[in-house]
């Protein structure tokens, strides 16, 4: 079918304000008695606090509040659990956890100030590794937890155990039996920083009545909002979040973390504050990418079959986690896209002391798929088969039943293998090279029930709404709680908007990521907001267009299915001069009806919703990749050099193709971090790189241009068949590189990041 406006890379909607310096971000907003905060954190890794004294740091001149916890209602906040204080109330849970915080008349001021607050701690026994965590008699975390305030009625917390999940079908000893093949091994994954430019930053302003205003650079504001009104105590109607230019996301702003500090600060003081983390403190303090460590054996038939899966992955949570509820998830991950009868597989995360984990792009796919397609590719080279070849004979099809109890729809995965496997017929053919090699890797994710046209019955964690107001000139406002984190999202809705109703994309304009102006939106990501965000974007405007309609047939004297709408008029079919503008119907909307022309989209809803139920254990939208990386290693030094890359990706329907392919590359120089510099080296939680020198992220002479297609296979529920790009292109990164290294010097790293160091011990191992 053919689009005016979709699929058209047409210019992005905030590139000319990024561009010009125009946008704000969330430092940017400058008031004339704006104070500058600080935080106080604990020096220890987990200990009891015996006094906090202030007395010194409030009495120094120029600072204008000091808080804490008795400053603070006595709730936890967390967006799956809320296991985490605002400020530490009894005890600390690892090293640098706020403690105090100050605001101050300049940066000076509240640096002083800092170091003027005495606490007294009685250390208290730390567990800073996985294993040692689960052991037991460990020291625990949180002694508490079976008494935490937690979203899921699956949360059975024990120990140090806050999460697990389990996904078994057959008889797995029985089918170890009849394996001709098996492989068994370990693998262990780092704590990585999603790597965004700019830092947290939040501003805070209290007007005369007492109303506070948060401007914060978040892709969550009503997240934001929840946490901030339930760990204060503040009505929501008293509190309003305005999500600022964000300068990167990567999945690290979606949860609150400095603002009801920030808030806090500035209800004591009745003065403005601004709080914006150091470099330092994101990569000492903020919720990252969690560790993990996996154990796998798979067993296979002589013909490439796949009979057995057994697996057990191990996340660390660190001392308060913000995804704890991925483990079902998790397991689905560890076992991929491919049909295997006889599971067992386990998943566990785990409190340690040490710093806080989160979300980082598709939390929590790339450790467990480092190891499953790291895995897949030994028992292939046991098979003496090929990489494709032994994947594609075991890939899941349309309709096969999932261990999950669901059944596949429309999966992409065979046709990103084929698709790969002519790639590298044709790289193939040159003479291979001493000391390369070629790796290839596959992945899955995502995937929703059908129904309600895409809207996940998971509720909150995946709510979505939007209005579609039609102006008097005829031009159009989206008002959407959305937010724009540089993936372009905003576009993409406001294309989908300008093609259900017929006008120019730049007639199109939008309000997005207020909580007070905008309808609820859970948050951007999870490769899910073109799907979600976009559904509700396109029953907006369809409520609309059927209002503009239902109008124009009034006054036309026709029926509205005798009514064609396209550049900016409605007319009867075959007619063209018979019609209105849509200019005129929003003036007669006011002026016969006594409203405007708004959409929402709630009725077509439900009746969507309820057409989807026949097809509820269905599972739509997943979004499969395959990726082939050619690499060279130095025997001299183990470096390893990227000399080409390839990625093919089932999009479903490319809205922006252009943006399609910027995700994809992206993710692929985000996933080259991973695998190969990446690590936030900790030494009994204290974090020994916390700096741009240290910590190292491929710049742009480490990534090589990516080669990409795209694959279309439509989805059933997502808007005109789209499917989500944001986050699958990360996950088959490592584990490609990983075995592109195994065909290039015969070594088998089961460790990230592949570092030089690391892939010359290895290749010094082997002899």
């Amino acid at each position: 079918m053919e689009y005016r406006v979709l699929g058209n890379s047409v210019i992005k909607k905030d590139v000319a304000d990024k561009a010009t310096g125009k946008a704000r971000y969330g430092a940017d907003y400058l008031f004339p008695d704006l104070l500058i905060g600080k935080i106080l954190r604990s020096p220890v890794a987990h200990a009891r606090i015996l006094k906090i004294d202030t007395s010194r740091a409030a009495a120094l001149p120029g600072v204008k509040a000091v808080v804490t916890h008795k400053d603070t209602p006595r709730h936890r906040i967390g967006r799956w659990v809320k296991d985490r204080p605002i400020l530490a109330w009894d005890k600390v849970r690892y090293i640098g956890e706020p403690v105090a915080a100050v605001a101050a008349v300049d940066e000076e001021t509240a640096e002083e100030a800092l170091g003027l607050i005495t606490v007294d701690y009685e250390e208290l026994p730390s567990v800073f590794g996985i294993e040692e965590a689960e052991r037991p008699g460990a020291p625990v975390v949180h002694e508490d937890l079976a008494k935490y305030e937690c979203e899921s009625p699956k949360f059975h917390p024990h120990g140090n155990v806050l999460s697990e999940s389990s996904l078994k079908k057959g008889d797995v000893e029985a089918a170890w039996k009849q394996c001709d093949v098996i492989w068994e091994d370990s693998y262990t994954t780092p704590v990585v920083h999603q790597g965004f430019i700019q830092p947290h930053e939040t501003t805070a302003a209290m007007d005369a009545s007492g109303k506070i205003t948060v401007w914060t650079s978040t892709k969550a504001p009503f997240i934001v909002r929840q946490s901030v009104s339930e760990g204060l105590d503040i009505p929501m109607s008293r509190l309003r979040v305005i999500a600022a230019t964000v300068g990167g996301d990567f999945g690290g702003k979606g949860t609150a973390q400095i603002e009801p500090i920030c808030v806090v600060l500035t209800q004591k003081s009745g003065q403005p504050v601004r709080l914006a983390l150091t470099r330092e403190e994101e990569l000492s303090y903020t919720f990252m990418r969690d560790a993990t460590k996996s154990h796998l054996k798979i067993g296979a038939k002589k013909d490439g079959t796949l009979l057995a899966f057994q697996g057990q992955i191990t996340y660390d949570a660190g001392a308060y986690a913000d995804l704890a509820d991925h483990m079902p998830s998790s397991c689905f991950l560890l076992h991929g896209p491919y049909r295997i009868p006889n599971i067992d597989i386990t998943a566990h995360r785990v409190y340690t002391n040490n710093s806080p984990r989160g979300h980082m792009r598709a939390p929590p796919a790339p450790q467990p798929v480092f190891a499953l397609e790291s895995h897949l590719d030994m028992v292939a080279r046991k098979l003496n088969m090929g990489p494709v070849e032994f994947r594609l004979h075991n890939a899941i099809e349309e309709g096969d039943l999932l261990p999950t109890g669901a059944r596949i729809a429309n999966p992409g995965i065979k046709e990103t293998l084929k698709r790969t496997q002519d790639f590298l017929r044709k790289e193939q053919k040159e003479h291979p090279q001493t000391n390369t090699g070629w790796g290839v890797a596959s992945c899955h994710w995502g995937g929703m029930p059908i129904t309600a046209s895409g809207i996940s019955r998971d509720k909150r964690n995946n709510a979505s709404s939007a209005w579609v107001k039609i102006n008097d000139d005829g031009t159009v406002v989206l008002i959407t709680g959305a937010t724009e984190s540089g993936g372009g999202p905003i576009t993409i809705l406001c294309q989908i908007v300008a093609e259900v109703l017929g006008v120019g994309y730049d007639d199109v304009s939008i309000v997005a990521s207020d909580t007070d102006g905008t309808p609820y939106e859970f948050a951007t990501g999870g490769s899910r907001t073109t799907v979600r965000v976009g559904n509700s974007a396109r029953l907006a405007a369809e409520d609309a267009r059927k209002q503009l309609l239902e109008l124009a047939a009034n006054k036309l004297k026709t029926n509205p299915g005798d009514l064609v709408i396209a550049s900016g008029r409605v007319y009867v079919r075959g007619q063209t001069q018979k019609g209105l503008s849509i200019a005129e119907l929003a003036s007669l909307s006011i002026d016969e009806r006594g409203y405007p022309s708004l959409g929402t989209g709630a009725e077509l809803r439900r009746t969507e919703g309820a057409a989807g139920k026949s097809e509820e254990n269905w599972l739509d939208a997943p979004m499969h990749g395959t990726h082939a990386v050619k690499v060279k290693v130095d025997p001299e030094t183990g470096h390893v050099t990227v000399l080409k890359y390839f990625a093919c990706h089932d999009v479903g329907f490319a809205i922006h193709p252009q943006n399609v392919e910027g995700q994809i590359e992206g993710a692929v120089a985000t996933g080259l971090g991973y695998a190969l510099y990446e690590e936030v080296v900790m030494n009994k939680g204290q974090t020994l790189n916390p700096n741009l020198s240290d910590y190292r992220m491929p710049t742009t002479s480490d990534v090589v241009p990516v080669q990409m297609e795209t694959v279309e296979i439509p989805s059933r529920t997502g808007p005109f068949g789209a499917k989500g790009i944001g986050e699958p292109p990360i996950i088959p990164v490592a584990p490609a590189i990983a075995n592109a290294i195994y065909d290039a010097v015969g070594i088998r790293l089961t460790q990230l990041p592949m570092t030089g160091e690391r892939v010359f011990l290895g290749m010094r191992k082997k002899g």
